[in-house]
């Protein structure tokens, strides 16, 4: 376990020697000085940075304490209305109770600290925010907090077996602390994955964070836990059968916990060493080294470390042949023993009894209940045997009204389905409709040019006729080589528009032929940019005077993707059909100063396809924002919408292509309709 201590000592006229000053871990004398401002001020915002201070350095010297201290703090944090030290002090207390055992109360103060945290709210007027983020941001305050609370909860879950809660809290607390560059938080959240994997004796996975943990400790210079992460590294290399770096880490591990005055730390790592030890069979040194644990942590009155420090011992005597002295041990381990299991049981139970008091009370409830049913047993049973006659004339009654009820339906369900066949139909024949006025209005511009030409060149060969039957003597030779220069150009530009002519038809074919459902690779572009245009030229052949600014953003990258073509041009036709219509109705109102645009783009992003359909209409209503995607519901006026488009659409889309169809709009602005296909 470990804690982030940052202390700023109170401004105060009485210690003027500290302030502003920032320390990691107060000295003897400086708590000193905080105890005896503290029975003497009666400002509350004083009492509880002081209070928050001195609860900080208790709590790995004092556990008790430092939770007398951080109680405090929670009442006065909701006196001058600062959540956020709440919040503080409700980790504080979480940890703490954790140390003591009590697991429900751990898990209540988490849940309580989370939960003020998650909110924004705790981080406006927030008192010395500085104490958290260095720069004084609030927000980076806060996101510090609600890590460490995460990790609270980690530590239960290890502590009472979830192991998919327990590593999945702890990488909430890493993703928080480094969206933050919290460094110290980091050192500490890497460390408790080490410690989650090493249980787990994942040795490779336990290295790598141990190590992580390892190096932002040092990056932050904040080194009070340095000695505990040098000695999992030890273990982690004894149990991978490397004596010699395990010893290595375990030799430092006890040089650092020694600077740092971590005695928490200290003995374990005595412990570690001693297994080392007994494992090399130099008893002499593992006999040292238990007993050096067993003394600290009975300092500590640490008695889970106590047992384990007796089980050392044990062994060691036992290796070296004194069974006395390993019996006497194995009695203390095993009593020790006994008992921690049955108060550990005790406290698992209570912790998993967590919110549940509302079912112990049903549960109670119930009990009553029961004890009324037996009093009255002879009543209920003649009542019952009424309702249950009650229940068989009803349920026969019902079954009889089910059966007329069926017939009904069966015959409505029937009419709906014809209804939606023949509805389905005729939005199919409409937009075969907008499809042959397109390309009616396509195949016309090329068909203009091959008879104006033609035209021409009739005039010209009569012209060319009436030359050449002149005399040699008067004909023009050089307007006889015009025309005749004149009449091959001519003839190329009717030969080309001859083409493209038929080049729309074959696509036009290629399209509208009947659909295999078989996908074949396609370019988006190309299709997009095809029924763009045909939706335009047939929405210009019903109404001359609209007009629309079209602007098109294509990917030229874009690779091609399995679709069925026929379908999708569909969904694209109806997308930017319903454009059309939307700045078409708006035009009508606008005024001058309004045009009319429809913008279409593609791009390829995160392993999909997106095309994008936009106006600049009215936008759709929030209202019927959720309803557009249901059949049969369109806002358009009877008679010119079946409301299908879209739910044919998204069927499409969705079932037959695995994609997805998404709308965003703002009424009265814009509306925007984006299809995403997997490539």
């Amino acid at each position: 376990m470990k804690r982030l201590l940052i202390f700023v000592l109170l401004l105060s006229p009485c210690l003027s020697f500290a302030q502003n000053m920032i320390v990691v871990d107060p000295t003897k004398k400086q708590v000193d000085s905080l105890q005896a401002v503290l029975r003497h001020t009666t400002n509350d915002t004083s009492q509880m940075e002081i209070c928050r201070k001195l609860g900080g350095y208790f709590i790995e010297r004092d556990n008790k304490l430092a939770a007398q201290y951080h109680n405090r703090v929670i009442t006065l944090a909701r006196k001058l209305k600062q959540s956020f030290w709440e919040a503080y002090a409700s980790n504080e207390l979480s940890y703490e109770a954790y140390e003591n055992g009590d697991y429900p109360q751990s898990l209540n103060w988490a849940n309580a600290g989370i939960r003020i945290t998650e909110s924004e709210d705790s981080e406006r007027n927030l008192w010395r925010p500085e104490e958290f983020a260095k720069d004084g941001d609030p927000h980076k305050a806060r996101l510090y907090l609600l890590a460490l609370l995460h990790e609270k909860l980690g530590y239960l879950y290890l502590k009472t077996g979830d192991n998919v809660r327990c590593p999945a809290s702890y990488f909430k607390a890493i993703k928080v602390a480094a969206s933050v560059d919290d460094r110290i938080g980091l050192s500490f959240y890497n460390e408790d994955l080490g410690d989650y994997y090493l249980a787990a004796n994942k040795l490779d996975s336990a290295l790598y964070f141990t190590n992580k943990g390892l190096a932002y400790a040092r990056i932050s210079s904040y080194k009070l836990y340095e000695g505990g992460l040098l000695a999992n590294l030890g273990q982690i290399y004894f149990r991978k059968g490397n004596y010699f770096l395990a010893k290595k880490y375990y030799i430092e591990s006890i040089k650092a916990n020694k600077e740092q005055s971590n005695e928490r730390y200290l003995p374990r790592t005595y412990l570690l060493l001693a297994e080392l030890y007994r494992t090399a069979e130099k008893s002499d040194s593992d006999i040292y080294y238990a007993r050096m644990a067993l003394k600290d942590f009975k300092t500590q009155g640490d008695l889970p470390n106590i047992n384990e420090a007796y089980t050392a011992i044990y062994y060691a005597y036992r290796s070296r042949g004194q069974n006395d002295s390993a019996f006497f041990y194995l009695q203390r381990s095993k009593a020790l023993g006994d008992s921690l299991h049955t108060t550990e049981k005790e406290k698992l139970g209570q912790y998993l009894s967590v919110g549940f008091n509302n079912q112990l009370k049903i549960q109670e409830l119930e009990k009553e209940k029961i004890q009324v049913k037996t009093r009255n047993r002879t009543y209920v049973m003649l009542a019952g045997l009424a309702v249950v006659l009650l229940i068989a004339f009803i349920l026969w009654r019902n079954n009889r009204q089910k059966q007329k009820a069926n017939a009904v339906l069966a015959s409505t369900l029937r009419d709906l389905r014809s209804t939606q066949s023949q509805l389905i139909q005729s939005a199919k024949m409409a937009s075969l409709g907008e499809l042959t006025a397109g390309i009616a209005h396509e195949i016309q511009n090329p068909l203009n040019f091959v008879n104006n030409f033609s035209d021409v060149n009739q005039e010209m060969l009569v012209e060319l006729k009436t030359e050449s039957a002149k005399p040699k003597t008067e004909r023009d030779e050089q307007l006889e080589m015009e025309l005749i220069n004149d009449l091959i150009d001519n003839e190329q530009k009717i030969n080309h528009h001859g083409k493209r002519a038929d080049a729309i038809v074959k696509g036009m074919l290629q399209h509208s032929r009947t659909s295999s459902g078989q996908k074949e690779p396609t370019d988006l572009n190309a299709l997009a940019d095809e029924y763009l245009r045909l939706a335009y030229h047939g929405l210009r052949a019903k109404d001359k005077d609209f007009n629309v600014e079209l602007a098109t953003h294509f990917d030229e990258k874009l690779p091609k993707v399995n679709v069925i073509p026929q379908d999708i041009g569909r969904v694209l036709l109806n997308v930017v059909n319903n454009a059309f219509y939307a700045v078409q109705q708006k035009a009508k109102t606008a005024g001058n100063g309004y045009r009319p645009e429809v913008e279409i783009s593609t791009a390829q992003q995160n392993g999909s396809i997106v095309v994008s359909v936009k106006d600049n209409g009215s936008g759709i209503p929030e209202a019927i924002r959720d309803k557009i995607m249901q059949p049969f519901f369109t806002t358009k006026p009877t008679g010119e919408g079946t409301g299908l488009g879209l739910s044919l659409s998204y069927d499409i889309v969705v079932k037959g292509h695995g994609g997805n169809i998404n709308v965003d709009t703002k009424e009265g602005e814009f509306t925007k309709f984006t299809v995403t296909l997997p490539i």
